[in-house]
């Protein structure tokens, strides 16, 4: 027994011995590493941060009036360069300052440059090459003609809008359509004596117009189109009983002018400006009931600034709606008739038809020809009675009127247009 307890107790103390000498271990390789640790960060020095704050020093408060005077260079969204110069002076106090009428005034100095004509034959064809192939006798007519008084009333009127409008910056025309006549020559034949308004321009587009003889029904576009207009300067007597598409459309329009006005509850102003408004879409309910009017999209037709129709009785060149005319551009001669008139400042307007016909890709918002190139042609006191378009008719009488200035040149043809309303049936 004595033997089995000395075994027991040489071996709990065998064990004992190792606990302890493991132990030991552990305790020495952790020291150790945590000083290995200290020794690769003993070359970093741990310092308080300090608390920087910025202080604004504003510059210090005036204790008189401040006299100030800048100038500012912008441009405008049309493109236009605008120097507004601001001059602040010392005045009296608030309330009479509230008072007069010339303490806070706005002057407008505007800075406008007005085109020189185009008149030589040179100039004209280096704007138009192809001119003199296509008009051969045009050279010695050119070399003989005159800058048209059109041209000069035309940018007159342009430089007089511009003033009117000055203050409704959004109303004032951009440089492109500012300077959009090259020029505007009376021409005469010397031996035939037929006389022609040459006009050099760009093309815009118009878009309006409606017949219900011959389109009694338009599509969603324009029949929800608020802007679209139904009515040409040219127009004829009606043919048949269909009515003009646009017609109840302007018959709403009066019967909700009328509700307006029964109501009661319009200013004095506003009253009178309804019952103009009343008598206005009666007339031309009335006119939209007995003729019918050019289709921008089916007829080739240009368009006039509306004065120009006005001295007819005072110069031999003033066109009239209903007068031919023709197109050139690129080496194409197109026949078309002065169709409506629009605004008294702007020049170069085609219907859609012709705008499509020079560039596929014209639409009412997109102009077919930005540059200054198109040839106007148009042959004064040539207006037959108003009649539905015929587009043979059309052809055969410009091309009459191009014989009497000396005819085309060598291969060269006038377009002859396709009947709008037999092609859409194909």
């Amino acid at each position: 027994m004595r033997r089995s307890l000395r075994i027991y107790l040489i071996g709990f103390g065998s064990a004992s011995l190792i606990f302890v000498a493991l132990g030991c271990w552990f305790y020495f390789s952790a020291a150790n590493g945590k000083s290995d640790s200290n020794d690769k960060n003993s070359g970093v020095i741990y310092r308080d941060k300090e608390a920087v704050k910025k202080v604004l020093v504003r510059e210090p408060l005036p204790s008189k009036f401040v006299n100030y005077k800048s100038i500012d260079t912008a441009r405008l969204w049309n493109g236009i360069d605008s120097n507004s110069l601001m001059n602040v002076t010392q005045g009296a106090s608030a309330s009479e300052e509230r008072a007069d009428r010339k303490s806070y005034t706005f002057d407008f100095n505007v800075n406008l440059r007005v085109p020189l004509p185009v008149k030589d034959t040179q100039e004209i064809f280096s704007i138009n090459q192809k001119l003199s192939k296509i008009v051969p006798e045009f050279d010695d007519m050119i070399k003989m003609g005159k800058v048209s008084g059109f041209y000069h009333k035309l940018y007159d009127l342009k430089a007089k809008r511009l003033q009117q409008f000055l203050t409704r910056l959004n109303a004032v025309p951009d440089r492109h359509n500012f300077y959009d006549c090259e020029t505007i020559l009376e021409l005469v034949h010397p031996k035939t004596k037929r006389k022609v308004l040459f006009i050099q321009s760009d093309m815009d587009v118009v878009s309006d117009g409606s017949d219900g003889d011959r389109m009694p029904e338009y599509d969603q576009y324009i029949a929800e189109s608020t802007n679209y207009q139904p009515f040409t300067s040219y127009g004829w007597k009606k043919q048949t009983d269909k009515p003009n598409p646009l017609l109840k459309r302007w018959e709403k329009k009066l019967s909700e002018e009328v509700n307006k006005l029964e109501q009661g509850k319009l200013s004095s102003s506003k009253v009178k400006v309804s019952k103009q408004n009343i008598e206005t879409l009666k007339r031309e309910i009335a006119d939209m009931k007995a003729r019918s009017f050019l289709i921008a999209r089916a007829d080739p037709f240009i368009v006039i600034p509306s004065w120009m129709r006005l001295y007819t009785n005072q110069n031999k060149f003033a066109p009239s709606v209903g007068d031919y005319a023709a197109i050139i551009f690129e080496g194409r001669i197109l026949p078309v008739i002065i169709g409506d008139t629009g605004p008294t400042w702007k020049l170069g307007e085609a219907s859609l038809r012709v705008a499509k016909e020079l560039n596929p890709n014209a639409t009412s918002y997109k102009r077919p020809v930005s540059d200054l190139k198109v040839s106007y042609l148009i042959f004064p006191q040539s207006a037959d009675s108003p009649s539905a378009p015929d587009m043979d008719k059309w052809f055969d009488k410009v091309q009459s009127l191009l014989g009497e200035v000396g005819g085309l040149g060598d291969g060269v043809k006038l377009f002859r247009w396709p009947n709008y309303f037999n092609k859409k049936k194909q």
